[in-house]
């Protein structure tokens, strides 16, 4: 799709996609047309003008694709201003998200594939954008898949796993915050493990939802904070998880980033994951 002339993008209305060759063959021709249509009730969510649902696409030659299609609509006048005088600056959240994805994949962590992704500027002053990343076949969130898998490993290979899991997850965060890039929504369950791995040696562990990620040259220390106090808030009352693989986990990470202060540190993200369990309950 072309971004058009200015009068193109207020009357008529253009946009952009973009389509990652490994996929091509499995969408749609005119999926460009059809996105922000597409209906499927699988998974689905909608909230404030913007929502998720998982779509399958049959293909004529294998296995169906299986996506996540996030979408995003009635966003803000001043965004919408600013796509349509600045059509290549990737103002939807869509876009956005892309962006920080890619970001995060340069660093060396693992993030889902993206499928595809574009927007849709005008007419007078419209804005729509979406994001197509690939299912994580076999993946399962470690708030769920550490209850299972003390139930299912023996106690030696579940220690061993957790240890693993401390140390990647360890080096995840530390690898963000050295880079002074910030998750913002840094949860447990925002942490896919793949179960395929399990048995083997070594873990495999794919970090997902970047819509709220930022880089912060100044004050990285209170974002750092508030990554570290969700991570904590969000391990407790999971199965499986206790003090000594959070003290685990704290160890390897103030090794990783050189952390002064640490016993200070931790008091205040201890404090902060306190609040955000006081307001939860």
């Amino acid at each position: 799709m072309s971004q058009g002339s200015a009068w193109e993008r207020l009357v008529r209305g253009t946009g952009w996609i973009w389509l990652s060759e490994r996929y091509r063959t499995a969408l749609p021709a005119n999926i460009a047309a059809t996105v922000m249509t597409l209906r499927s009730s699988d998974r689905y969510h909608a909230k404030q003008g913007r929502s998720t649902a998982r779509v399958r696409f049959d293909t004529p030659h294998g296995t169906p694709l299986s996506v996540y299609l996030k979408r995003h609509e009635h966003l803000p006048w001043i965004t919408r201003v600013a796509a349509f005088l600045n059509p290549s600056g990737r103002r939807s959240p869509a876009g956005v998200e892309w962006a920080h994805l890619e970001c995060v994949r340069a660093l060396g962590i693992l993030v889902p594939e993206v499928v595809a992704v574009g927007e849709q500027i005008g007419p007078w002053g419209r804005l729509r954008g979406f994001l197509m990343v690939e299912e994580l076949v076999g993946c399962l969130e470690l708030n769920e898949a550490l209850p299972d898998l003390k139930r299912s490993l023996d106690a030696q290979r579940f220690a061993a796993l957790k240890r693993e899991l401390a140390l990647e997850m360890a080096r995840i965060a530390s690898t963000l915050h050295l880079a002074r890039v910030f998750h913002k929504d840094f949860y447990l369950c925002h942490f896919f493990l793949d179960m395929s791995e399990v048995d083997r040696s070594g873990c495999r562990l794919i970090l997902i939802d970047f819509h709220r990620l930022g880089k912060h040259r100044l004050w990285g220390a209170r974002w750092r904070w508030k990554d570290l106090a969700q991570l904590l808030y969000s391990t407790f009352g999971v199965e499986g998880i206790d003090d000594r693989d959070r003290l685990r986990f704290w160890k390897h990470y103030r090794r990783l980033t050189g952390q002064r202060f640490a016993k200070w540190q931790l008091r205040v993200v201890r404090f902060k994951a306190g609040r955000y369990f006081a307001h939860n309950h």
